[in-house]
């Protein structure tokens, strides 16, 4: 009897400390969604606000962030980037699980359907999935300052040629050195994901905040003249770790709740 005490004992630990294990690091799940006119762009923002974000909430989701990029006025693709942080895979498994027994016959609301004259909300939806960096395994939604319409949000994602590659510009954030002067130089990074899941890969993607477009460039220009590197990115082990650089420069949404 003993033994079987012991046995269950054991086994209960293990699936305590494996459920907090999933917990450890964060998952992001990021959405884009292209459109052609500032008509389709406002209703997702309607929809995000009254039906998704909502929804993500009652499904243990915290906070949304919504972003919408500069260029979105003169672009022919218009996009709005919607960033969902995760505590585990087993969480966008639920997630997936409720959206998937929604019935479209009756609950058009949330699924975002055609208008009557059949114009569409969106053209299409990219997606893409990244785990937390194992230096900065927690989002952050603290800023060193206070939230205004000037903010400027830069979403990046870096690809690389290999696997290899990647991996090595994963490790020049982490143990390099270089999410530490992010730190340093006070970039309020929100999170930092090496994209398990999407259509670039492989690549890492990470996002940013400035008060406005001249302290963005500023913070810039400090990170390029810094020391720190100049003596990382001059290492061969880190040399061509990139060989596509994406930058998006956006502000919050109405909807965004960072």
């Amino acid at each position: 009897m003993k033994y079987f005490l012991l046995l269950f004992s054991f086994v209960g630990s293990f699936a305590t400390a494996t459920a907090q294990k999933t917990t450890e690091r964060d998952y992001y799940l990021v959405k884009v969604y292209h459109c052609n006119t500032p008509q389709q762009i406002t209703q997702i923002e309607q929809y995000l606000g009254k039906e998704l974000i909502p929804f993500l909430h009652r499904n243990g989701v915290p906070k949304v962030g919504a972003f919408l990029p500069l260029a979105n006025d003169t672009a022919a693709d218009k996009q709005l980037l919607v960033w969902i942080p995760l505590l585990s895979l087993d969480q966008l498994a639920r997630i997936e699980h409720q959206f998937g027994k929604i019935n479209p016959l009756t609950d058009n609301a949330l699924l975002q359907p055609a208008a009557a004259d059949g114009t569409v909300p969106y053209n299409r939806i990219e997606t893409m999935l990244s785990e937390a960096f194992s230096f900065h395994k927690k989002y952050n939604t603290a800023a060193s300052f206070k939230p205004s319409p000037e903010a400027v949000y830069e979403f990046r994602s870096y690809e690389s040629s290999t696997e290899n590659l990647h991996l090595r510009k994963v490790h020049m954030f982490n143990q390099g050195g270089e999410i530490d002067l992010f730190k340093k130089l006070d970039f309020n990074a929100v999170f930092y994901g090496r994209v398990i899941v999407g259509a670039q890969m492989p690549n890492l993607i990470y996002m940013t905040r400035f008060r406005n477009m001249a302290d963005r460039d500023a913070h810039w220009n400090s990170f390029g003249n810094s020391p720190e590197w100049k003596a990382m990115s001059s290492l061969p082990v880190y040399s061509n770790t990139v060989s596509k650089h994406v930058v998006i420069l956006m502000r919050a949404s109405v909807s965004s709740e960072f």
